[in-house]
């Protein structure tokens, strides 16, 4: 599908549909809006005023035009409340239009830009907000169906500016809002790829050849030269696994390499997760394929990072393995050696995840010394219990980076809520037989595992986003907006964004 940008009236754009807007409480139709409805003889004013047009945000009303117009179909789309208008509503609002048209058979279809009229949102990052909505609401994975899709696939999707003084903005936010939304959807694509496709070895290959394509610097850990590096929590979880471990590292130098490291992205990749000895129940349990979306996240920001090009060193960090249960497999009881030093007791073998991201962590700020470092993992169920599955749980040792990932979130929609890390908790943690075990139980599930992290990073500045829960179903399990049910490429965009941000300090 292609997406485009163009100076021009909606009124007068041939096409299968065009994307118009409504404000909660308006009467006067103004704007694009208001050029479409004249044109249609006042129709949209006069359903506004009988109720037939909602203006509550997302929802959708189409109408044909019946030649009165050069587009086929007007789809009317609604905004909520002016004042609580964000960058994330023009997100859904973009969406939620072009889908509508979409389903009703359009091919090519112009909108108007949500947001950059009476919205008073920045133009630029409005039509960012806009093409990242489109990019990802149209986006869906359908790689192993063999029956035609009943919904048809747009050509193109045109967003329109009226006033060509502000093209040059327009099409610099597009252009940005493009490279991010691709990553998020490459994310997507890895996150839903089956467990028998997706291994430590294929993702390897996806990150070597986005390398190769964005002249990053891309090497691997293998078992061999993990066990030479002590990472034996790693090494630890996929010995149970006949399929290779890789411990996945990506470079960005923007700043050169005789600036400072630079910010660290660590992402969780367990490619299947079965729990190990400790196995999961089977209900439930082919959704695992997807415990290696912090990983997938981290080499997709890493390809928007490159495209993007900010003056900032970013490296990832994708520390990627299965976690099977075998003859060869790790068991609780057993006492793993982190590279850093740190024992740990094995009580329960399905807490696999943060014992790979400690050793991803300790090489990031021992190895590298990366700093500040982020981690994104798939890493509790008690996440989902402590905050549904609309926000992130953020754990941080560092007041600045947790305020500046909350203003992240609440700008991307990848929003996070801190949560506490009281020194307390860290009691559950203690073991009679190591330095730490690597689960304190039921309570307090997240934060312990949280504090388990804290272990492996010193004192270096450092935030864990367990998206355990917003990964995966932040919509409710049901397409919403510009959210997919499932493997929505959480944290892609936040990452890309801290870099940006980090940059422009």
């Amino acid at each position: 599908m292609e997406l485009q940008v163009s100076s021009g009236n909606l009124a007068t754009w041939k096409g299968d549909g065009v994307v118009v807007n409504l404000f909660d409480g308006v009467t006067t139709l103004g704007g694009a809006t208001g050029a479409v409805d004249q044109a249609l003889n006042g129709l949209i004013s006069k359903l506004v005023q009988k109720g037939d047009v909602k203006s509550k945000l997302g929802s959708i009303t189409i109408i044909h035009t019946y030649d009165k117009l050069p587009a086929d179909r007007v789809c009317v789309v609604g905004l909520g409340k002016a004042e609580e208008f964000t960058l994330d509503r023009a997100r859904i609002v973009a969406a939620a239009g072009v889908k509508a048209l979409r389903n009703s058979g359009a091919k090519n279809i112009a909108t108007i830009i949500h947001g950059a009229g009476v919205g008073a949102l920045d133009v630029e990052n409005a039509a960012q907000a806009n093409a990242e909505g489109i990019l990802l609401g149209l986006w869906r994975f359908r790689k192993y169906h063999t029956t035609p899709d009943e919904v048809g696939a747009l050509d193109s999707v045109t967003l329109l500016e009226n006033d060509s003084a502000k093209l040059a903005s327009v099409e610099a936010g597009v252009a940005r809002g493009q490279v991010i939304a691709n990553a998020t959807n490459l994310a997507r694509e890895m996150a839903n790829e089956p467990g028998n496709v997706m291994t430590p070895t294929r993702m390897s290959e996806v990150a070597r050849d986005i390398a190769q394509k964005c002249g990053l610097e891309f090497y691997v850990i293998d078992r061999a030269k993990a066990k030479e590096l002590g990472m034996g929590a790693f090494f630890g979880v996929a010995q149970g696994s006949d399929e290779p471990p890789a411990m996945i590292v990506l470079r960005y130098w923007g700043a050169g390499k005789d600036a400072a490291p630079g910010l660290g992205l660590v992402g969780k990749a367990i490619t299947f997760d079965s729990g190990g000895i400790s196995i999961k129940p089977g209900e439930g349990m082919q959704d695992m394929k997807g415990d290696m979306a912090g990983g997938a996240a981290t080499i997709a920001a890493m390809q928007a990072i490159a495209e993007l090009k900010p003056k900032i060193n970013v490296t990832g960090i994708i520390p990627a393995t299965e976690n099977l249960p075998s003859g060869k497999a790790y068991k609780p009881g057993d006492i793993l050696k982190a590279s850093n030093g740190k024992t740990i007791e094995i009580v329960n073998t399905d807490a696999e995840g943060r014992l790979v991201l400690a050793d991803g962590l300790a090489y990031a700020t021992q190895v590298l010394k990366l700093s500040p470092v982020v981690d994104a993992a798939t890493l509790t169920g008690a996440m989902g219990i402590a905050l549904g599955v609309h926000r992130t749980g953020m754990f941080s040792n560092d007041k600045p980076l947790t305020e500046l990932l909350s203003k992240i979130g609440d700008e991307t929609g990848e929003r996070n809520w801190a949560m506490p890390m009281d020194a307390e908790y860290a009691e559950q943690i203690k073991s009679e037989w190591a330095d730490i075990k690597n689960s304190g139980g039921r309570p307090a599930g997240s934060i312990t595992a949280a504090l388990f992290l804290k272990n492996f990073v010193g004192d270096t500045p450092w935030a864990h986003l367990d998206i355990a829960s917003s990964v995966g179903t932040n919509s409710g399990g049901k397409e919403n907006g510009y959210k997919n049910p499932w493997g929505n490429g959480t944290p892609t965009r936040t990452f890309v964004n801290l870099a940006l941000a980090l940059a422009n300090k």
